[in-house]
């Protein structure tokens, strides 16, 4: 039987107006739905002082009881912030002691909710390439996500959500770019009918966006080699079920 695939796009927020603020209800994938958020960590700019990875970090939400978990997970730690957080807008890995990312790192890895992840080693990508953060972004989150499809073999509704702050990036053509990437993959990979959305949405405003920030943090510090005690890769490890290291191959 041939298969179905259908795909919507969603935007928060006016394409032309990145400081507006949307509230929205977080979204909830149907119980056999899944819900892949994803961030970033790095950049692509390629001047001697910048890191030489930059990485991008989605976290796996299957049925709205994950989705809870994950919430729930920064909530917890923002209830015990000091005074010295309360004013800040957004509580992100770089803006944050290890004290409290790792006590968010530690709740999330007690859950079930797993990790999948793209390090890009700048120093290979080609001359040709490094002034198109488009093209390199729009291939490396791409990748990722038809990725995690092709590993799960989902058959209901796929969530994507994103933040809507995309550094030099055009939403449309990431847009186009991911639903193509994610539906051009040999039918075998997949289980059945599923619709795939795509979903920008203001980070200050969801949780799980913020919680994949922490992911991507951790991730991040752990290639640029900090020492071992400031290295939070461990304790999410266990929980990282996609690895694609470019240019090594996959990895998981």
């Amino acid at each position: 039987m041939k298969h179905q695939y259908f795909y919507r796009i969603r935007i928060f927020g006016s394409p032309r107006l990145f400081s507006e603020v949307i509230i929205i209800p977080e979204i909830m994938p149907s119980p056999r739905g899944v819900n892949i958020y994803i961030d970033e960590s790095g950049d692509l700019g390629f001047t001697g002082e910048l890191s030489p990875y930059f990485i991008i970090a989605a976290i796996i939400a299957q049925g709205p009881e994950q989705v809870q978990k994950c919430r729930t997970c920064m909530k917890r730690t923002m209830r015990k912030l000091p005074k010295k957080y309360k004013n800040i807008a957004e509580l992100k890995y770089h803006n944050t002691d290890d004290t409290y990312r790792r006590r968010i790192l530690e709740d999330f890895s007690k859950t079930e909710i797993e990790i999948a992840y793209v390090v890009l080693r700048k120093e290979q990508v080609y001359d040709n390439l490094r002034n198109n953060r488009q093209i390199l972004y729009n291939y490396l989150t791409g990748s990722l996500v038809a990725n995690i499809i092709s590993k799960y073999g989902f058959s209901h509704e796929i969530n994507v959500i994103i933040d809507k702050s995309l550094d030099g990036v055009s939403r449309a053509e990431f847009d186009k770019y991911l639903i193509y990437r994610s539906l051009d993959r040999d039918n075998s990979y997949h289980t059945g009918n599923y619709q795939l959305e795509v979903t920008h949405v203001d980070s200050k405003q969801n949780l799980c966006v913020q919680a994949v920030d922490f992911i991507a943090g951790a991730i991040h510090r752990h290639y640029r080699g900090h020492a071992p005690m400031a290295d939070h890769y461990h304790i999410i490890e266990g929980n990282i079920t996609v690895v694609l290291d470019y240019f090594k191959g996959r990895q998981k």
